[in-house]
């Protein structure tokens, strides 16, 4: 982790360098190196997983994992992601701040600590990131761009803001450019203290609409209440709900469109097709974790077979990687995760319908990306959010890409999200392109019979340590 020691309210620098050009599309993605987490999501995500021999295949594990473990544990140790002694109470409150040890083209990037909410309105601490750009503020302020993280894994040392190195992300070059300050939530019980948030949509937006309270009250960012979310994965999950609930949570500030890549959007059509599968272990281990601490009067734990049971609380104290590689593991040898479809149990039927995010507010702008090679958030999942969506009439904007993976989608679309972006802060009317359909041959999987999204229910998840 970093070797310097965390300071309170550190005051950003301004680094040099002009950023990337963004239009060089999907050829140079595959240039790019790799993250470990994005590689083991193409594991995931592959047709065929072949293991050899069983004994073979637990070694290899064994061996990947003792590494993993020994560079997390060291990583964990950081004291710049302890407690805090108090929390202040006012929400985007900055706790701490450090210059991150890697360098971003076109500005400055920081980890930093700041005071969200959790579900009865109580401050907690929670981790995240913040990049300023080069160029001086314009009057006004600076635009906000927040990022929604997909999955990591649930263990506090697989926090983006922990990471030393840095992949180069598709986005954000391109929005720091445009002299954007771009803020990106860890989320609360993620690198930080406190019960799992994984696919609890009220705490992943109270999260991401304090991290711009904090962007705002960042040194030297000079930043406007104008802002845009963008996430993928998970984190399409959590910009929907972001956009569902950012009015309520702060009306001082100016969300103007939501943007998601490969969004985990409707739970019940990717549970129906992929809960016998390996993603059923990786996925279903940790929301079940965060689930259950977010609904505790529900039995999650019954849908589960013997071996899931006594493998969840482990798959979820690992990163992605070593996640994937014991559910890889345990798929071959000892079949999937559940007993029979989820959707069968009361507790994760009830759950799914709550946690399934609604359309966005009558008149905000929305951008889909959804890579059609997708092997997790099925293609044809997205298919329903866009049909369904576009006959509610919300203005949409959808980038459908041939032949890109999940992994790769949110990168290959980012340029495209930043100049429609651009266009959304200078209140250029939205493209909509719902006329014209999901692209063949892409069609809507099946809707599980009985399960309609939206908010029922409020979890009873405290994020307090």
């Amino acid at each position: 982790m970093s070797t310097e020691e965390p300071t309170d309210g550190a005051t950003p620098d301004s680094a040099g360098g002009a950023a990337n050009q963004s239009a060089q599309g999907a050829r140079q993605v595959r240039r790019r190196r790799t993250p470990v987490w994005v590689a083991i999501l193409a594991v995931i995500g592959a047709v065929a997983l072949v293991v050899g021999v069983v004994a073979g295949g637990y070694l290899a594990f064994r061996v990947t994992e003792t590494t993993v473990t020994k560079d997390e544990t060291a990583a964990s140790q950081s004291p710049f992601y302890a407690a805090p002694a108090t929390v202040p109470p006012a929400p985007g409150s900055i706790i701490r701040s450090q210059p991150l040890e890697y360098s971003v083209v076109g500005g400055k990037g920081y980890r930093f600590v700041y005071t969200s909410t959790d579900s009865a309105s109580r401050p907690v601490a929670v981790s995240g990131r913040i990049f300023l750009p080069e160029t001086p503020a314009p009057s006004g302020g600076r635009k906000i761009l927040a990022w929604a993280h997909g999955t990591v894994g649930l263990g506090d040392q697989c926090a983006p803001s922990r990471a030393t190195s840095y992949v180069e992300l598709g986005w954000l070059e391109p929005a720091l450019q445009r002299g954007w300050v771009v803020v990106a939530t860890d989320y609360a019980g993620l690198g930080m203290p406190g019960p799992s948030s994984y696919l609890v949509g009220g705490q992943e937006a109270r999260d991401v609409v304090n991290s711009v309270r904090a962007a705002r009250a960042f040194p030297a960012a000079d930043a406007s209440r104008d802002w845009i979310v963008y996430g993928a994965s998970q984190g399409g999950h959590s910009a929907l709900w972001t956009a569902h609930l950012a009015a309520s949570i702060a009306p001082e500030l100016n969300l103007r469109a939501v943007a998601a890549a490969v969004p985990a959007a409707e739970l019940a059509v990717t549970m129906n097709e992929q809960w016998d599968k390996l993603v059923g272990w990786v996925i279903g281990a940790d929301a079940m974790v965060s689930w259950q601490a977010a609904y505790p009067g529900r039995d999650f734990e019954s849908a589960l077979t013997s071996v899931g049971r006594s493998q969840a609380p482990a798959l979820t104290e690992k990163c992605i990687l070593g996640s994937g590689l014991q559910s890889l593991v345990l798929q071959q040898v000892t079949g999937p995760m559940f007993t029979a479809n989820p959707l069968q149990n009361e507790a994760w039927a009830q759950t799914v319908r709550e946690e399934t995010p609604p359309p966005p507010p009558k008149g905000m702008p929305m951008f889909l990306a959804q890579g059609e090679a997708d092997t997790i958030v099925l293609a044809g999942s997205n298919a329903v959010l866009q049909n369904r969506w576009c006959a509610q009439g919300v203005t949409m904007a959808s980038l459908w890409l041939p032949k890109v993976s999940h992994q790769d989608t949110s990168i290959v679309a980012g340029s495209a999200v930043v100049n429609w972006a651009l266009a959304r802060f200078a209140g250029e009317p939205a493209p909509n392109t719902c006329a014209l359909g999901v692209p063949a041959p892409i069609t809507e999987l099946p809707v599980p019979a009985g399960i309609v999204g939206g908010p029922t229910a409020t979890p009873a998840v405290s994020a307090a340590p």
